[in-house]
């Protein structure tokens, strides 16, 4: 898969989904940048670059504009999120799926996501054996996963995958009703279905 789509799908997330700036207190992540939180990633050099703004009367088109800001962005969701989650390897909609989902989960969970997936959709081990659900991409996760989708539908899989993204965000604003607030995660849900498939 080029490199291209990585930023095609890159673009696309960021400016539907994470926006340019916020600082919400209810926010585990505290002060978030294109949907890199500080809190999560304090020691990254975009911060020094964004705190060098904050006393512009223009400081949202500073950060928005700059284009050193916007390569070091790049550069973190590539080798980050789309690198270890091997986006490269997968139909065009299921990667864009994992990197968007992963944005608001982690690499880590949003593998484990994928690994579950796969073992929900095995018909009980006659298509293929379980996996691990460890969060960890190696060399089964990799067979099992080209396996699939060698075979197999790739929208069922894609359907599972946001079905678990919904119910991860059921889960969050049951346990703790402060993320009722952030009711918009569900429009992640459907992501962006045509945008994908149109590009397989």
């Amino acid at each position: 898969m080029p490199i291209q789509f990585f930023h095609i799908v890159l673009e696309y997330v960021l400016s539907k989904y994470e926006g340019i700036y916020s600082n919400d207190p209810d926010d585990k992540g505290g002060e978030t940048f294109k949907g890199i939180a500080r809190n999560k990633h304090p020691n990254l050099d975009l911060w020094n670059i964004i705190d060098s703004f904050k006393q512009s009367e223009h400081f949202i088109n500073l950060i928005k504009n700059d284009k050193q800001l916007n390569s070091l962005v790049s550069d973190f969701y590539f080798t980050e999120f789309w690198k270890p989650l091997h986006c490269d390897i997968f139909p065009h909609s299921i990667a864009a799926e994992l990197f968007e989902s992963a944005i608001n989960f982690s690499p880590k969970s949003e593998i484990q996501i994928l690994q579950k997936t796969l073992n929900l959709l095995n018909k009980n081990e006659e298509r293929y054996s379980d996996i691990e659900t460890d969060g960890i991409f190696g060399q089964i996760t990799l067979r099992t996963s080209n396996y699939y989708f060698d075979n197999f539908p790739i929208q069922l899989f894609f359907k599972v995958l946001n079905v678990y993204q919904a119910f991860h965000y059921v889960h969050l604003m049951e346990n703790n009703p402060v993320y009722e607030k952030y009711i918009g995660f569900f429009n992640r849900v459907t992501f962006n279905t045509n945008f994908v498939f149109n590009k397989e």
